[in-house]
């Protein structure tokens, strides 16, 4: 079940079918493995909006799941204020396409959003917790820490601290000898600063830029199944493309007034680095037999994005998939326009004040599924019953049904919980919970990061994540050899 953590989880969705198989090398074939360094075919430096193309040499076997793209980011703005980037360093490319030739693959838009929710429905924890996520790929949520001012000897205090800002890749003026104020009110720590660099700044030095270097796989869905790639038997160019997201939709920051001017980004030193494996003739001659007699057919899946603006109480989208197998859907509400002063990654339990969600229901030709909506508020009212059955349906897509062996960084917290009034629910831990939902089901929250009093302001964050809520269904059905997903090509699919 573990294997959920992975982006395309269980042996039963990715198990490819007998006639896909071919030998696999065995003890006595001679095998040689290399970790080219291959930089992007178009630039150098890549700033929002940009096109990386990294292309695949045409030589031996890739052995995807253990390829990566090393890079360098640059965040950089003004001088003064608080800002980072979003949870997962994956949230600064919006697209991502893999290329035979002049014939896509996959091509993956919105991949950000996509990986945004991965990465908070079946990632670690990151509630009080800091661990190897924030190593290579950026992740980080909340732990506490102790702050105080900058002279040796002077006083410390405790209180909650966004990782990110402080220990991955943070830029922040909260920094000097300035006296705390009362602890009780976590005001004080003014010891931020900037996270150091780790990598030397190609591009340029400066109290306003600080930079950082990542390794990430990638989450599509050929790079992530269980079969080499042959890419020296490969008539075309095989290559991948990165698009890079607007800054607002990976940049945030706790209080964009006191901003002179937008923070933005830039990626440097980027690399691809495959892992590719050389055999010996001889399983090079089996190989080609069997790809002259029935081929290598390689099995994966991957995603398709539809967008939509809604409005209204009673809510019907129809949604325009024409796949052979459709798996699981998943529904989310986003802000529509990002800005910096909100996470573009949150996903909304409900866009109005004084109210709730009430029940979702996927129709799928004649037939609704799952039979019953599924409630999402206290007997049809505008207060939330917490969306336990919603979470339940989204567990049945991710294979995480039933196993608590592993906590993800879902909660009370970022579930099913309703907005304020005014207030959405989308602001990176700079939030305190205050108060519980009462008879109202709406909570009383209070901002920590970037208050400011009379002689201080405050870098301590609260412990209130962004939302994270979706509307799922599960569509896989078997025949007891293979699972597979639900035909679309000759169905239409609606959601209300």
């Amino acid at each position: 079940m573990t294997s959920h953590f992975k982006w395309y989880a269980s042996d039963a969705e990715t198990r490819p079918p007998p006639q896909a198989s071919y030998t696999f090398p065995t003890e006595a074939s001679k095998s040689e493995k290399m970790t080219p360094r291959i930089p992007p075919k178009n630039g150098g430096i890549f700033t929002p909006g940009g096109v990386i193309r990294l292309e695949f040499p045409a030589q031996g076997y890739v052995n995807v799941n253990n390829t990566v793209i090393s890079f360098d980011a640059t965040l950089s703005g003004p001088a003064t204020g608080t800002y980072r980037f979003q949870n997962d360093i994956q949230s600064c490319i919006s697209r991502v396409r893999i290329i035979y030739g002049g014939t896509p693959l996959e091509d993956i838009i919105d991949y950000n959003i996509i990986r945004r929710c991965m990465t908070e429905w079946t990632g670690t924890t990151q509630n009080a917790v800091m661990d190897e996520a924030g190593i290579c790929d950026g992740i980080g949520g909340q732990m506490v820490c102790g702050g105080g001012g900058t002279a040796a000897g002077d006083a410390q205090i405790h209180g909650h601290v966004n990782v990110r800002q402080k220990f991955i890749q943070g830029k922040s003026s909260l920094i000097g000898t300035d006296a705390l104020s009362t602890p009780a009110n976590f005001i004080g720590s003014k010891t931020f600063g900037n996270v150091g660099d780790t990598v030397t700044n190609a591009a340029g030095a400066g109290t306003d830029r600080v930079t950082r270097r990542y390794t990430i796989q990638l989450g599509a869905g050929l790079l992530n199944q269980d079969k080499f790639l042959p890419t020296k038997w490969l008539a075309s160019q095989f290559a991948i493309e990165l698009t890079l997201a607007p800054a607002s939709d990976c940049i945030y920051s706790p209080n964009s007034t006191a901003l002179t001017s937008n923070p933005t980004y830039a990626w440097t030193n980027i690399n691809l680095i495959p892992e590719i494996l050389q055999f010996d003739p001889s399983y090079d001659e089996a190989f080609l037999m069997g790809l002259k007699t029935s081929g290598v057919p390689i099995k994966f899946a991957s995603w398709h994005r539809y967008g939509f603006v809604t409005s209204g109480t009673n809510i019907s989208i129809q949604i325009q998939e024409k796949s052979r197998s459709v798996k699981s859907i998943y529904t989310v509400q986003k802000r529509n326009a990002s800005n910096f002063t909100s996470d573009t990654g949150a996903c909304f339990f409900d866009s109005a004040d004084a109210s709730s969600l009430q029940s979702y229901q996927y129709r799928v030709g004649g037939r609704y599924m799952p039979g019953a909506p599924v409630e999402n508020s206290q007997s049809g009212g505008a207060i939330s019953n917490g969306a336990a059955e919603s979470f339940v349906e989204l567990s049945k897509c991710l294979n995480t049904l039933g196993d608590s062996r592993l906590s993800t960084n879902m909660s009370n917290l970022n579930w099913g919980l309703q907005k304020p009034a005014s207030v959405q629910l989308e602001n990176d831990y700079s939030f305190e919970l205050v108060t519980v939902p009462g008879a109202t089901g709406i909570p009383v929250l209070g901002q920590l990061e970037c208050v400011t009093s009379t002689t201080v302001s405050s870098s301590f964050c609260g412990t209130l994540p962004s939302q994270m809520f979706a509307m799922a269904i599960n569509l896989e059905t078997t025949n007891g050899v293979e699972v597979s997903g639900l035909n679309a090509e000759e169905q239409v699919m609606r959601e209300r």
